[in-house]
Parts: C-alpha cells; sequence; structure tokens
C-alpha cells in the first residue's frame, strides 16, 4: 500500500534529513510557489538535486500538484495562455524528473500531474467543458514523454467544473492523447460534491470504477470533510475528525479496487509538523 502527503519545500528538507521519522511512501509535491505563474522551464540542477533527494528517502510514488492559478476554461487569451503554459513547464518538470531518476536506476514512480480543471466564467457549460478539452491536448501537443496530466475532482463550488464524475470523464474524452489523461479522486471534495462515502460507499466506488475507469485513477487526495455530503464547499479535516469518518475513511483504505492507487493527505494537521506526524500516524493506523 502507498500512503503519503503534501509535502513543503521545508518538510521535504527534514525529510531527506530524517527519514525513518517518515512513516510514508510517497508523496505529492509543488516544484513552485502555488499562487505564481510558471513561463520557464525549471533549471535540470535543481532537477537532479531533487532526485537525487528522493533516493535518500523512503518515498516510491511521487505526485505532482500545478498550480493554483490554472483555469482552462477561460476565453481571455492570455489567462488560458498562462494556464497552459503552467502545465506545460510542470509536466515537463515530471518528464525529466523521471528520466533523472531511470538514470540512477531508481525505483521511484512519477505519477504525473494533478491539475484543477478549472471554472465557468465567460463560455456556456459545453463550451467550457470543451475549452478544457482544448487546453489539455494543446499542454499534451507541447511536451515529450508519457508523462500524464491528471485532472482532480472538484467539489463543485462555485462555477468549478469536475464536479460528477460525468464532468470529468468528458474532459478526457474530447482529448485525443487520453493515453495521457488520467484522474486524481479527492474524497472531500467528491463528498462535498455528493458522492456519499459513508451511506453509499458502493455505488460511490461503482461510479469511480464504470465512470473514470480504476485504471485511469492515479491517486487518491485522503481527506476527512468539514461539511456535509452535497454542500458543495471545499473544506477538508484531518483524518476521522469530520464528516466521513474514521470507519468510512478505513473502508476506502482498505476497498480492494483502491488497493494499488497511491493515498495522499491534504488535512489542515500537515501544517505544522507536530501535527503532521500526528495526521502520519493515523493515516497508519487507519490502513492496518
Amino acid at each position: 500500500m502507498y500512503l503519503g502527503i503534501h509535502i513543503s519545500g521545508p518538510e521535504f528538507k527534514n525529510l531527506v534529513k530524517n527519514p525513518a521519522d517518515y512513516k510514508i511512501n510517497a508523496i505529492q509535491y509543488m516544484p513552485t510557489a502555488p499562487m505564481r505563474w510558471v513561463t520557464k522551464p525549471i533549471p535540470q540542477e535543481n532537477i537532479d538535486i531533487f532526485a537525487k533527494d528522493l533516493q535518500k528517502t523512503p518515498i516510491k510514488k511521487v505526485l505532482l500538484h500545478g498550480i493554483y492559478l490554472t483555469n482552462l476554461a477561460r476565453e481571455d487569451k492570455q489567462l488560458f495562455h498562462l494556464g497552459k503554459m503552467g502545465l506545460v513547464e510542470y509536466l515537463d518538470f515530471a518528464q525529466r524528473l523521471q528520466d533523472s531518476l531511470k538514470k540512477n536506476n531508481s525505483d521511484i514512480e512519477v505519477l504525473g500531474v494533478c491539475f484543477h480543471p478549472g471554472s465557468m466564467k465567460e463560455f456556456s457549460y459545453e463550451e467550457s467543458l470543451e475549452r478544457i478539452s482544448y487546453g489539455i491536448q494543446w499542454v499534451l501537443d507541447n511536451t515529450q514523454g508519457t508523462q500524464k496530466l491528471l485532472i482532480e475532482t472538484t467539489a463543485g463550488t462555485g462555477g468549478n467544473l469536475g464536479r460528477t464524475f460525468e464532468e470529468l470523464k468528458t474532459m478526457r474524452d474530447g482529448v485525443k492523447s487520453k493515453e495521457r489523461v488520467g484522474f486524481v479522486v479527492d474524497t472531500e471534495h467528491t463528498f462535498a460534491a455528493g458522492y456519499d462515502w459513508v451511506n453509499d460507499f458502493d455505488n460511490v466506488v461503482s461510479g469511480v470504477k464504470n465512470v473514470l475507469g480504476i485504471e485511469n485513477i492515479a491517486s487518491f487526495h485522503l481527506n476527512d470533510s468539514m461539511v456535509d455530503c452535497g454542500s458543495r464547499k471545499d473544506r477538508h479535516a484531518n483524518l476521522g475528525e469530520g464528516k466521513i469518518g474514521e470507519e468510512a475513511i478505513k473502508k476506502i483504505l482498505h476497498c480492494s479496487d483502491f488497493q494499488n492507487i497511491p493515498f495522499l493527505l491534504e488535512t489542515p494537521g500537515l501544517k505544522s509538523h507536530s501535527t503532521l506526524m500526528n495526521e502520519i500516524n493515523s493515516l497508519n493506523n487507519f490502513a492496518e
């Protein structure tokens, strides 16, 4: 089983220095500032250092998370282009990181780049979905390699797209290079979007399998929820302390269909080192 956390730069440095302290084997990482546009390639030297540091840790799966400014549903040409270019540079980082790891005979796998697809602004609903698919294909056409773009499920707040499994499938179906497009399922986002992990577990799993396809799920963001099912609010809670709760989280972790998929935390407790360790302990205890 692959268990891990979203990790900051400083926390990653601590992981490298004290790997035995962290009972994880997977991470999610952002190589640049989350609220700043990325328009230039990340230097190879930085990538090689990161690859070497990874090999000093127990990490076996790495998921990259794109910046939060991306909205591929925009009509505004500049904002649309900036969103695409940010994904190009991150996907390029992912490919060069995987190449650097392989060069050093490492078995660490880079899963791809997770990103929020965007929200309706100027376009209609149908046009917005088409715009996102067009943007994804443009990014893939402008990057080499096999690394994937991974569309994240959303809570559906405001005009955010990606609330339903069908919307996510439509985005992927509109892309020619489907082999390089997958998904990341966030348990809090899906719960807030109306997928009831607590009272309708089997049907939610069925939706993941039959609409998205298990083979297309690169990772789970394993988060509890501060808000009720169907609230459409993005409010994460620490494991076992929210509306999803310990029992349902354990069912997710032990679901036979999900056993080869990494589970990564994005809970509030990760913001400080002391509570981060508590969250890792909870994750490991729930996974037993």
